[in-house]
């Protein structure tokens, strides 16, 4: 009798085992998804029936996928500060201010100085206010979301910490210094500017040294997006290829429709994956009039943790 309890023991366990390996091996194995793949499943949700090999061949539905799919993927990118799409550089410096540690003979290139209410154009040079720094536009950079200071470089010990900025009823700043961990908000200015051979460049302005440039990367990769942004994708590229493909406005609105609502619960599982920082605003603070502080410098509103 208890041999064969163990020989049951021993059989369940074997059995157990080899359906765990050949989970994990089909795991494993299991082909990563491509632009191809993505652009497969678009086509399918239209319900065009047909599919591609290749965003290269000369069909019609690969002409429309090759057309559409960085544009959409742009567009969906933007709207959210995805974690898998974090990017954080060191700033590439063009241009200097005189008088600082770059620049302490005032060399040009000298930082942008854009007409704006406090530089309205006609000023005297007396009267313009001027950036220190001016950093190079990321060239995968489709949003950006801060800028940082360095991480050896905190603000001074009698600097203010900004808290939960324009919440009501409350203090919006914390007295901190060096030593605090809850960073502050960087003001910057996004720009045009030209470089030496007069073409018009995108910039960012800021006043920080060395400063840290926190972004929405293009990640065009679709094993690297998470599995919610991946299916809201699938969707929106589908109501880009709808015009493309079949003309019915019916149908693109349906796509559109369900992309919207898949790209909001993506938002809400990304942002569930992520610490909460008090550097973030959130809605209830915002519902009950949360704004900006009057006389403070404009700090770009970022949702990123």
């Amino acid at each position: 009798m208890k041999n064969s309890a163990l020989t049951l023991c021993l059989l369940t366990f074997t059995v157990t085992r080899r359906l765990t390996c050949n989970l994990v091996r089909s795991e494993t194995e299991r082909p990563l998804p491509s632009n191809v793949d993505i652009c497969n499943r678009a086509l399918s949700v239209i319900g065009t029936r047909s599919s591609i090999a290749s965003m290269s061949e000369a069909s019609p539905e690969a002409q429309a996928c090759t057309l559409h799919f960085e544009a959409s993927c742009r567009a969906l990118l933007r709207i959210a500060p995805w974690s898998f799409a974090r990017a954080t550089i060191l700033g590439a410096l063009i241009g200097a201010a005189a008088g600082t540690p770059e620049n302490p003979n005032g060399t040009v290139p000298l930082p942008l100085v854009p007409v704006s209410a406090a530089n309205p154009a006609g000023s005297t040079p007396s009267h313009i206010v001027s950036w220190k720094y001016e950093y190079a536009w990321p060239p995968d950079c489709v949003r950006l979301r801060q800028v940082k200071y360095p991480y050896e470089q905190r603000p001074n010990s009698s600097s203010l910490v900004q808290l939960w900025p324009g919440m009501a009823g409350a203090s919006s700043l914390y007295p901190g210094g060096a030593d605090m961990t809850i960073e502050s908000r960087v003001p910057y200015q996004i720009a045009l500017d030209q470089d030496s051979s007069g073409n018009r460049i995108k910039v960012i302005l800021s006043n920080v040294e060395q400063a840290l440039i926190v972004y929405t990367a293009l990640v065009g990769d679709p094993d690297l997006w998470d599995d919610e942004f991946s299916e809201a994708f699938v969707y929106y590229l589908g109501a880009h290829l709808v015009g493309a493909l079949i003309g019915d406005k019916q149908v693109d609105k349906a796509m559109l429709e369900k992309a919207s609502m898949l790209a909001t619960q993506a938002r809400a599982v990304d942002g569930n994956e992520q610490p909460l920082s008090p550097n973030h605003t959130p809605d209830w603070i915002r519902a009950r009039g949360g704004g900006p502080i009057p006389g403070m410098l404009p700090c770009p509103v970022d949702e990123d943790a």
